[in-house]
């Protein structure tokens, strides 16, 4: 391939999105990931009817791993609570599988990959953007930035804040075996979410096909994620979903920056923020696959223009605001900083437990499932 006329660094969901999408419009485009592929991507491992629309694929057609539910399970407290749908809500996925297949349509479709390469700087030139790769500099006009919570282009374009709201996991995913997880999996197939006692996180319990994913994400460090983690893995134990003598992969972490009270510059001259690196994930459910691939499709679109006309990239980050909010503190961020603790898990059980606020705000409407 001549000189690229767009790179991308990240070669995820989004950035392989966008590479697919510019690569269709005819672009040169350029995907830049410091990882091999297949990797292992931190991630309870589901994507919404939504996201399959979005990336145009039909997921019977999908050929890894795919697990459609119809039904999630809600547990707070001692209860654990069931909601269900009339056809698949969403569809579990092993993202190591996913993120690979996704990749490899983008460069079937015509964008070159490098795997292995770290974007170790980006800075604005009079023709563009350049990129410091170590041993070589690359200059492109545009460059999308899709490599999650620490990416380069955020760090130096995206006016990072520590007035983020920062969630952290650990997670692990464990190929154990179909056969074994249909015998002590409770609800196979289908996920289980359960709510942190402050219901400052939650954590989750989810079986497709021959895998097990378990994890737990929280906001703020009191108690520590890896606290929550020993907690969370002993009620497992107690309640037989974590036999004796059953080895996890060992457990990662992961950060990501939730859609709250500060927002990303998400574009400027020359770069576009998708995704996590836009700090796009959804507030209290961290769902990112569906934020990443939406502002990918967006982002594609104004860097063709932009490669046309000269303008577009300016655009693109008046749509992000317009459909994920500008930031700023609401009336949640309020309500959360200033009414005592035992209110608030008073309401939050309320939602929990009354089926139909269970589903519109917490299933459909943080989570994105259905």
């Amino acid at each position: 391939m001549s000189a690229p006329e767009v790179i991308v660094v990240g070669g995820g969901p989004g950035g392989s999105t966008a590479a697919w999408e510019l690569a269709k419009r005819g672009r040169r485009v350029l995907v830049l990931d410091a990882a091999t592929f297949p990797r292992v991507k931190l991630c309870a491992g589901w994507v919404t009817r939504q996201v399959m629309a979005d990336l145009e694929l039909d997921p019977y057609e999908y050929p890894h791993t795919i697990q459609p539910f119809q039904s999630v399970f809600v547990g707070y407290d001692d209860k654990l609570l069931e909601t269900r749908w009339s056809e698949p809500a969403s569809y579990g996925i092993i993202r190591s599988q996913f993120d690979t297949w996704l990749l490899r349509r983008a460069q079937e479709e015509g964008a070159e990959v490098r795997e292995g390469v770290r974007v170790r700087g980006v800075e604005k030139t009079a023709g563009g953007m350049r990129l410091d790769l170590g041993d070589e500099k690359i200059e492109v006009p545009v460059v999308v930035g899709a490599g999650g919570h620490t990416c380069p282009v955020a760090r130096a374009f995206g006016d990072v804040s520590s007035r983020e709201s920062v969630v952290l996991t650990q997670e692990s995913e464990t190929n154990v075996g179909a056969e074994r997880l249909r015998a002590l999996a409770p609800n196979y197939g289908l996920p289980e979410l359960f709510a942190e006692p402050d219901f400052k996180g939650y954590a989750w319990y989810f079986t497709k096909g021959d895998f097990l994913n378990v994890g737990v994400g929280c906001i703020g460090k009191n108690p520590s994620v890896h606290d929550r983690l020993e907690i969370l893995l002993d009620r497992f134990r107690e309640t037989g979903r974590l036999p004796a003598g059953m080895e996890l992969t060992k457990f990662r972490g992961h950060a990501y920056s939730v859609h709250r009270s500060y927002v990303r510059r998400p574009a400027g001259e020359g770069f576009a923020l998708i995704g996590d690196a836009a700090g796009l994930a959804k507030d209290f459910s961290g769902e990112g696959i569906g934020p990443a691939v939406h502002s990918a499709k967006m982002a594609a679109e104004a860097a063709h223009a932009y490669l046309e006309k000269g303008e577009g990239l300016a655009e693109y980050g008046e749509a992000l605001f317009a459909k994920y909010g500008g930031g700023g503190e609401g009336l949640f961020d309020k309500l959360i900083d200033r009414l005592p603790d035992k209110v608030l898990f008073g309401v939050a059980k309320f939602i929990c437990g009354n089926a139909w606020l269970r589903r519109r705000l917490v299933l459909e409407g943080a989570f994105g499932i259905g």
